[in-house]
């Protein structure tokens, strides 16, 4: 049975159908297990998302910032960055890695597609994507969090990683202060699981992800800079973490 969103959170938020605030939905309601066509077009567009600012949002600086985490995990090898969205990831770690990418967004990929023309791309969710091929590098930046059938596409990503391989995940959390502050003003419909560190952590340990390191990632959108840091000294306060997590065997590598 698909994992329900989480339901402790009370906060008003939009009907994901249409972006229009056809109706106001409350946490405690789970969202339908398809999400697949809330992340087209008007998502991207949309106020209560990224406002037409996806780029903005992911500037090259906080990209490369990512690529050397995913490197100190994994030097090289076949990487899935999963949620790739309009391919900004990909464009960086491709010298590095045999890189390939999935999203549930056709539109996302159109873009993706004409970025990164030579890297082979999948419409798909996580946890329906089925394929014979293991990956040394699994990365989630900013997905996992909105995903309903959330236990489903962890063991999915358990399944796609070699039995070296690491997955390299970022997702917000709301368990500190400054957490709490992101919540107060997060609008966005799909961000389902407002769940703290120590959830994440025993949410993917469960799914056969054993953590291996947490960092925090401070990231502040400033006039003309975007701020953007990760350091192990901020997991306890940041309000995202990026988890590295291994398969138990990748010590041997």
């Amino acid at each position: 049975m698909a994992q329900e969103a989480d339901k402790r959170t009370l906060l008003p938020i939009a009907s994901v159908e249409g972006w229009g605030g056809v109706r106001a939905r409350r946490r405690e309601e789970p969202f339908p297990d398809d999400l697949r066509d809330a992340f087209e077009e008007e998502y991207f567009e949309c106020p209560l998302a990224y406002g037409g600012r996806y780029e903005s949002a992911n500037p090259h600086r906080k990209l490369t910032s990512y690529l050397r985490e995913v490197r100190e995990a994994r030097g090289g090898g076949r990487l899935l960055d999963v949620g790739c969205a309009f391919g900004r990831f990909l464009e960086v770690a491709r010298p590095y890695y045999a890189c390939e990418g999935l999203d549930t967004s056709a539109y996302a990929l159109e873009r993706a597609r004409k970025k990164v023309p030579d890297v082979p791309l999948y419409h798909a969710q996580i946890e329906k994507f089925v394929t014979d091929q293991r990956y040394d590098v699994v990365t989630c930046f900013d997905v996992l969090e909105h995903v309903p059938a959330i236990d489903l596409a962890l063991r999915g990503v358990r399944e796609l990683l070699a039995p070296t391989g690491v997955m390299v995940a970022a997702i917000p959390v709301y368990d500190s202060l400054m957490g709490r502050a992101v919540g107060f003003i997060d609008r966005d419909p799909t961000h389902l699981h407002r769940w703290g560190r120590r959830e994440w952590a025993q949410r993917l340990e469960a799914n056969g992800l054993r953590v291996l390191r947490m960092k925090g990632i401070v990231r502040v959108p400033l006039p003309g800079y975007f701020l953007h840091f990760t350091s192990e000294r901020a997991r306890s306060w940041a309000a995202v973490i990026l988890f590295t997590c291994g398969t138990g065997d990748e010590g041997r590598a």
